[in-house]
């Protein structure tokens, strides 16, 4: 299996792609071997396609080029991949960017801080049957949780917690690239209840020797604690960004089976067998959208009528 042979495969199953589709491939200029493996592999799946290079500087982006809105407006693509470095601190303008093209009807593959080896090694080297496979596990996952309630996790280093998915749905992610999540993009924001203890998010590294705890605080993240000032800082930076930052703004499952436990959050979050939740409500006006990582967890969904159902032991689905 080539780079492109994944790329093409990505493009199939993530974004949908289909013969004849206009894509634009914007990629910063430090990402561009991974874009010109995109674009070739667009071109070879019979799309019409255009590479559009983003200069990096060490100015963090906040606006949205001119020039780039109009090409959007007039190209109308069906099909946009956004490979953009990782910089937590991006965030907000990579939100924009994103709520841009899905004004202008497009669909969106988005891969902040993607690297070669994700490609070559890790949770892009997936073939056809490989996606075929972890789609129906994750619908069987979705179905399965459509009974919850609410959702108990806890881990070997002490997160104990509960948030509320009531009424809520959960999906399978069909956005990031790579891909691998079920998740519920509007938990109840006020109902992180406990303790979070964290080994990656926030910090563009894995920090297992020196993990992240958060405590609830009416319902939203509360105290940080963590031996490591830099880290802590970091977390903290991402919390007191705005009123809505501290609001529970995502809970997902990681079901890719070729994700690894890397630096990069885009791929780590994949990880079967993990979980990450997210301060920065998306039903809160906030900048901020702060990830966070639990390993092994065990996750029990309590259902309305009270029932407990044990659905992960230790990172292990039952």
């Amino acid at each position: 299996m080539t780079v492109h042979d994944a790329a093409k495969a990505a493009l199939k199953h993530i974004v949908g792609a289909t013969l004849g589709e206009k894509i634009i491939v914007f990629c910063d200029d430090s990402q561009r071997e991974i874009g010109d493996v995109f674009t070739k592999a667009a071109i070879e799946y019979g799309l019409w396609t255009r590479l559009v290079t983003l200069p990096t500087t060490p100015e963090t982006r906040r606006e949205i080029d001119p020039v780039l809105q109009e090409l959007l407006v007039l190209q109308q693509p069906h099909l946009c991949l956004n490979i953009f470095r990782q910089n937590d601190a991006e965030t907000s303008f990579r939100g924009s960017f994103v709520r841009l093209e899905r004004s202008k009807g497009a669909r969106i593959g988005h891969c902040p801080g993607i690297i070669m080896e994700m490609i070559t090694d890790g949770a892009l080297s997936l073939l056809d049957k490989d996606y075929e496979q972890m789609f129906s596990f994750g619908e069987s996952l979705r179905w399965r949780l459509k009974e919850a309630d609410k959702i108990h996790v806890a881990d070997p280093l002490g997160s104990d917690f509960t948030v509320s998915v009531q009424n809520r749905q959960f999906s399978v992610e069909k956005m990031n690239v790579p891909c691998g999540e079920v998740m519920c993009m509007n938990p109840v924001g006020n109902s992180f209840q406990g303790k979070l203890v964290c080994i990656s998010g926030g910090g563009d590294r894995i920090y297992r020797n020196t993990p992240v705890t958060i405590l609830s605080d009416r319902g939203l993240a509360g105290e940080v604690q963590c031996k490591n000032r830099d880290i802590r800082d970091k977390v903290k930076f991402e919390l007191d960004r705005d009123e809505g930052a501290r609001y529970l703004g995502e809970f997902a499952f990681g079901i890719n089976p070729k994700a690894r436990l890397v630096d990069q959050f885009l791929e780590a979050e994949k990880v079967l067998g993990t979980i990450h939740i997210a301060f920065g409500g998306s039903e809160y006006p906030t900048k901020t959208h702060l990830d966070l990582l639990v390993e092994n967890p065990t996750i029990d969904i309590i259902t309305a009528d009270s029932r407990s159902l044990t659905i992960m032991t230790k990172g292990r689905f039952t």
